[in-house]
């Protein structure tokens, strides 16, 4: 294996074989795999840079015991027992976006830094049926989902979470579509 130079700081030098040595990694080889999955990310549009910020919006969902259920699940749970008009589910659902928010506040400084790390995150995900667009301070966030009854579970949720940033939002709820237009 031919092997080049590239050069890095030394800090990053550092703490890189630091952690590969802590592994019984080869610093060789992870810097190897490290650039690797940079040209991936790259390809894909993302710098590493946003796909760190991504992982960390990973951390903070799977913090909240998020796993993925098909949408149409949701909707027929939420039509089967009326969930989403359960005023105790609506608390628990207001609750939990608003502790969201307020981890999610802690690693990005605006909504704006906020939404950038999301749309490439959500941009990953099979989910076409999510736009983001801004003007200004403005932001216009349009979800269709399955069903007119979950998207108002997960409006709840989103409306108090954009809250944490110090935000308005009015949602509107039109069949099963969500837009919210927030203003921060």
């Amino acid at each position: 294996m031919s092997r080049t130079t590239v050069p890095v700081e030394s800090e990053v030098a550092k703490e890189a074989s630091s952690v590969a040595k802590a592994q019984g990694y080869s610093v060789v080889k992870l810097a190897s795999d490290a650039l690797k999955l940079a040209v991936e990310l790259l390809r894909r549009g993302i710098t590493p840079g946003k796909a760190i910020e991504m992982f960390r919006l990973l951390e903070k969902a799977l913090a909240f015991d998020v796993v993925p259920v098909p949408l149409s699940y949701l909707e027929l749970v939420a039509k089967k027992w009326k969930m989403c008009e359960d005023e105790e589910v609506i608390a628990f659902l207001r609750e939990t976006g608003a502790k969201f928010g307020k981890i999610a506040v802690q690693d990005f400084r605006s909504f704006g830094e906020f939404m950038a790390v999301a749309s490439q995150f959500f941009s990953l995900l099979p989910v076409s049926r999510l736009s983001f667009s801004r003007s200004g301070n403005t932001w216009w966030i349009v979800f269709a989902g399955t069903g007119e009854m979950s998207v108002k579970c997960l409006g709840y949720f989103a409306e108090e979470a954009i809250r944490q940033f110090g935000c308005t939002v009015k949602t509107t709820y039109e069949s099963n579509v969500i837009v919210a237009e927030v203003n921060c």
